[in-house]
């Protein structure tokens, strides 16, 4: 049994109804739900069948965030492995490693300290505002919830700096946590935008 528009649709209002606010959850649950009670050998209102379905909705929302959240802090891990073994980022990491070096060697700690601060603020600042962009557009998915936790990881670097300062001190330490800082931000920075750009194709075929 094939279910009609209306009937849809009043599956989308229950799940209003329900509370659940985002249109992207609203949209598997739908997909959910339907395929459900169209395979259903029960004789049962529509009705009915949902109000059985209440614990699965609200579990759904809830495990679908946590989800969400973890794949993109993978997807940001992986970006920042690509420095390191793919070609077009190599020669970057490279260069990174020799300017880092090379700063440290010729310019003294405070220069160096606020140079740190100063690179790590423009990363940072940059891919929060580039995800920021849009804020208006994400408030109705709850894919775009989790986005700027991405940012989560490489922001310890910049707000860690004042209990790292002994260490900091230490000629190779140094050279190390910028060097990782930057690679964080940068990558951190670029699995943002790139998750805010499918985000906002994403968007474009709801609204068609």
């Amino acid at each position: 049994m094939k279910l009609s528009k209306e009937q849809i649709q009043y599956i989308d209002d229950y799940l209003i109804r329900l509370g659940v606010k985002f249109t992207d959850v609203r949209l598997e649950l739908i997909d959910h739900l339907a395929s459900g009670f169209e395979a259903s050998k029960k004789e049962q209102q529509l009705e009915d069948y949902l109000k059985s379905k209440i614990d699965f909705i609200q579990d759904f929302e809830k495990k679908r965030q946590k989800t969400i959240h973890w794949s993109y802090q993978r997807e940001m891990w992986r970006r920042l492995a690509m420095f390191f073994y793919k070609p077009k980022y190599i020669p970057f990491t490279i260069m990174l490693g020799f300017a880092v070096y090379w700063m440290q060697q010729l310019q003294p700690n405070k220069a160096l300290t606020l140079i740190l601060v100063v690179s790590l603020s423009i990363i940072h600042f940059w891919a929060i505002i580039t995800g920021f962009s849009h804020h208006k557009t994400f408030k109705k998915l709850q894919i775009a919830q989790p986005l700027y936790s991405i940012m989560a990881l490489p922001s310890l670097f910049l707000y860690c700096m004042g209990v790292a300062k002994p260490w900091l001190e230490n000629q190779y330490f140094f050279i190390a946590f910028w060097f990782l800082a930057v690679l964080f931000n940068i990558a951190g920075g670029i699995e943002l935008r790139n998750k805010k750009n499918k985000i906002l194709e994403y968007s474009k075929t709801l609204c068609k």
